[in-house]
């Protein structure tokens, strides 16, 4: 309580002289230059303040509260080339009309995650893969996971009992910074990433930075970076909600509503996803035996997700905003299968403030706290418990500090600093050695950008580690981007730095007789990456390819262990415990491209080759593919009162390793249809029509359960959605 109370007084301190005097309204229309069509949803703000808006429904726009002056308006849009202009505001209303030419791709688009400073996405000096919003609408996926997987190749997940996780270019969901609109995401299922709170409704585009990003993010940045950057709340009223139903009953709701009074703006969202889960198999392996089994490939689960964000302009200068958030999941088993289910929640909550100090200088301060939970949800009696009760096994907390400052030395200088303090606890009962562990970084960091010539941009930054239990760490980073008319080239070396967590350290459990234990001996991560890339624009056409080298040192995993007598008293068949392997890493090519193809159609899709290496053992890091790809083809035609847009998408890859009893995971290739119709209306509502076909030639791996799957799906099923909007 103490360091909320101290937060919010530096906030109150950090405002209190910059209370402003507002009198002008600035209004106008934002519409496309050649047919004259309002634009909705276009972006317009005045650089150097934190006042902006976003069109409604007529292309119409309404900035109020503004001082008396002269002022850089931009304005910009999604498919659009963006526009700048000096503004004199006077009077009591100044309007302004803007028409936007159309832009035949997405790479003038703005990043910030390569960075943590925006960049045009051609002119980004650190390679950044975006997914825009209109990839994401075309593709109508039912999850993150379903995305990922549809528009990058470089990006894999390994199906598990309690989720799916994650992998970048052959490394795993550990090595991966998860961040929801630039603050990362906390608490893990089976020591990944829990992504079943991100909707794929609610978000604007999702940019993916490869490779060691440690010094500007810190720990967890080894393999790379994935931001998703949440809708926004601009228009006045705009309530949505976002039905979707299909097969095995899976039913995923979304349900927001944006406020925005001028200088408060208010985002409130609710999220529900159920499903009724499947098999693949009725079989499983009892050593060497096929026996009859409950298990399910999919459990039944229910996850609900409530968010809610207020955002106060104290001045045109200064900023304020507070955050929470609510997730509950739970998982259910048969009860045949076992006693309990899982069930996790979530609790995170989040203040901070920007100060703008001119066009291009600024201070933010963010203070954040996650705590996540994880029960056993018991479905039948059981020694103490009946149906319906929870057990905690384990609470997650974790509390950060960022202040960072941007400043803009000239017009081809600009300097990045900051500093962010953490602190870790986990708590458990029967699973660490006492019954908590905590640990504390402090890091202090720095990034120069600069520009030398037109053609030649450089990036370079560092950052200082103090972590409680294993000392001082630095980590370095360079990029640089050179021009060649329509080519861009990049290269780029980082060194990551990633301390082992809590649970790797500390935490023991047992699965399916299998006995998983920390090791309290273990040393930290590091890592050095190297890129070089190559990307060639022109007009409707873009490609890029990268090849990359990150070799890692001290990676931890898992290896097998004698078995105490003790514990196979106990029934524990095998023992696996946290190592080090001193040498691994990942080498590749990543090639991406996209086509824009005339009369509405589009061709686009990708091709990563992945050599994983354990190079102490010299064996391939399990669950690792080589050979992974995507391909879409895209349709999109307008008629007077109807968009149709149509979308055909195929995942390939090759067989993932294992090297154990079961053997490698199957290759797969799997080819979803979607279609989406819009109807055009000129009231505040928008109806959008969803319906398609996943995995269209019913592709089923039924292996026995508890086999190593690439994918779970459980063949050809259908979706249909509906989406209804209001704006004013």
């Amino acid at each position: 309580m103490q360091k909320i109370n101290w937060f919010l007084t530096l906030i109150l301190l950090f405002s209190a002289s910059n209370l402003w005097a507002q009198n002008v309204l600035f209004s106008g229309t934002v519409s496309e230059k050649n047919s004259g069509e309002p634009l909705v949803g276009a972006s317009v703000y005045f650089n150097g303040t934190t006042l902006g808006a976003v069109t409604d429904k007529n292309g119409e726009f309404f900035i109020r509260s503004m001082k008396s002056g002269t002022y850089e308006v931009v304005v910009s849009c999604v498919g659009y080339h963006r526009v700048k202009e000096q503004i004199t505001l006077s009077g009591s209303e100044t309007k302004f009309d803007c028409e936007l030419e159309k832009s035949a791709s997405t790479l003038g688009e703005v990043v910030v995650t390569g960075t943590g400073t925006p960049h045009h996405l051609k002119s980004a000096p650190v390679q950044t893969e975006l997914i825009d919003k209109k990839l994401i609408d075309r593709i109508a996926p039912a999850d993150f996971n379903d995305l990922m997987l549809a528009v990058s190749p470089s990006v894999d997940f390994n199906p598990g009992v309690m989720g799916p996780f994650m992998q970048l270019n052959g490394l795993g969901n550990d090595y991966i910074l998860v961040m929801i609109d630039g603050k990362r995401t906390y608490g893990d299922i089976g020591g990944q990433s829990d992504l079943n709170r991100i909707n794929p409704a609610n978000v604007e585009q999702i940019e993916v930075v490869k490779g060691a990003s440690s010094a500007l993010y810190g720990s967890e940045a080894i393999a790379g970076v994935i931001n998703i950057i949440t809708k926004k709340a601009n228009n006045k009223i705009k309530l949505v909600n976002n039905s979707r139903v299909g097969s095995y009953g899976n039913l995923i709701q979304h349900n927001s509503l944006d406020l925005n009074f001028g200088r408060l703006s208010s985002s409130t969202s609710f999220d529900r996803k159920t499903t009724d889960g499947w098999q693949l198999s009725k079989y499983e392996l009892d050593d060497d035996d096929l026996v009859e089994t409950d298990a399910m490939a999919q459990n039944p689960s229910t996850d609900y997700t409530i968010n809610q964000k207020l955002l106060y302009n104290l001045s045109q200068q200064l900023s304020v905003y507070v955050q929470g958030s609510k997730y509950q999941r739970d998982v259910e088993r048969p009860l045949s299968v076992g006693k309990y289910g899982y069930y996790y929640d979530d609790f995170s909550y989040s203040a901070g403030a920007e100060y703008l100090l001119g066009k291009e200088n600024r201070l933010t301060l963010d203070w954040n706290s996650d705590q996540f939970n994880y029960y056993y949800k018991y479905n039948q009696e059981s020694g103490d418990f009946v149906a319906g009760d929870k057990a905690k096994q384990t609470e997650q907390l974790r509390q950060s500090l960022n202040l960072k400052g941007i400043f803009k030395l000239t017009d081809n200088h600009q300097l990045s600093v900051g500093g962010e303090y953490v602190n870790e606890e986990l708590e458990s009962e029967g699973r660490l050695l006492g019954t908590s562990a905590d640990a504390y970084t402090l890091a202090f960091y720095a990034q120069d950008e600069m520009k030398f010539f037109e053609n030649l941009s450089l990036v370079a930054g560092a950052r200082y580690v103090n972590h409680k239990e294993f000392g001082n760490a630095f980590s370095p980073k360079v990029s640089a981007l050179y021009k060649l008319k329509d080519f861009n080239f990049r290269g780029t070396y980082a060194r990551g730095f990633k301390a082992p967590t809590l649970k790797e350290l500390y935490y023991h459990y047992e699965r399916r007789g299998s006995l998983y234990l920390g090791n309290s001996d273990l040393d930290p991560q590091t890592s050095n990456y190297y890129a070089l890339s190559a990307e060639y624009i022109i007009n409707r056409f873009s490609f890029s390819v990268t090849a990359y080298q990150n070799d890692v040192n001290d990676l931890i995993d898992y290896k097998t262990v004698e078995t105490s007598e003790e514990d196979a008293a106990n029934g524990v068949k095998s023992t696996r415990q946290h190592y080090n392997i001193a040498k691994a890493g990942t080498k590749g090519i990543d090639f991406l491209f996209n086509a824009n193809l005339g009369a509405g159609f589009s061709f686009g899709g990708g091709y990563s080759y992945i050599d994983a290496q354990n190079k102490t053992d010299n064996i391939r890091l399990e669950g690792v593919a080589q050979n992974y790809g995507n391909i879409r083809l895209g349709y999109v035609h307008d008629w007077k009162k109807y968009q149709l847009t149509a979308n055909l998408n195929g995942r390939f890859q090759d067989d993932k390793f294992y090297d154990d009893e079961y053997g490698n995971a199957k290759g797969y290739n799997l080819w979803n249809l979607t279609t989406i119709h819009r109807l055009k209306t000129k009231g505040a509502f928008d109806f959008e029509l969803s319906a398609g076909v996943d995995n269209i030639f019913d592709y089923v791996d039924d292996s026995p359960y508890g086999s190593h799957y690439g994918t779970i799906s459980p063949g050809r099923t259908y979706f249909v959605a509906l989406q209804i909007a209001f704006n004013k």
